[in-house]
């Protein structure tokens, strides 16, 4: 795994956050543009305003992906978020009572579109990744990082 600049080694995936007008037809320009370019996508969130759209992705080669919406000049950040597999006993509400158990606000979380050994996987963003990290895998969660996707 790499290193992060705190100089922990932390499992963290890539999320982009994409900007597109709230018109009719936008987000399937988009998908079939990464589609034609061999963009797999893995995780999809999309939140909606009067103006605009928030689409947070998760791709399985987020290099390439970022490539292809520069390229095609598409507006997008990159946050780090946890992806967290959900098996028994470490289910949706035990990772909830982990992270407020050590007082971590979760901003966001949306399953993602892929599993792993037959059991969901849900994406989530947090106050601090670094402790969420720590103290889920401690919990016993396993976390998976970008080359997991």
């Amino acid at each position: 795994m790499p290193d992060t600049q705190r100089g922990h080694e932390e499992p963290f995936v890539f999320q982009f956050s994409i900007f597109l007008p709230n018109r009719v037809g936008q987000l399937g320009e988009l998908l079939d543009r990464l589609d034609r370019q061999g963009v797999e996508v893995v995780g999809i969130s999309v939140v909606d305003s009067a103006e605009w759209a928030v689409v947070r992705m998760l791709f399985a080669e987020p290099g390439k992906a970022r490539a292809v919406l520069s390229r095609h000049g598409v507006a997008f950040t990159e946050t780090e978020v946890l992806a967290i597999v959900l098996d028994e006993p470490h289910g949706l509400g035990e990772a909830c009572k982990a992270l407020v158990a050590a007082e971590l606000n979760v901003h966001f979380a949306y399953p993602l579109l892929i599993q792993r050994d037959g059991h969901p996987v849900v994406a989530f963003h947090v106050d601090d990744g670094v402790l969420a990290c720590h103290i889920l895998s401690k919990r016993g969660f396993t976390l998976l990082d970008h080359e997991d996707l």
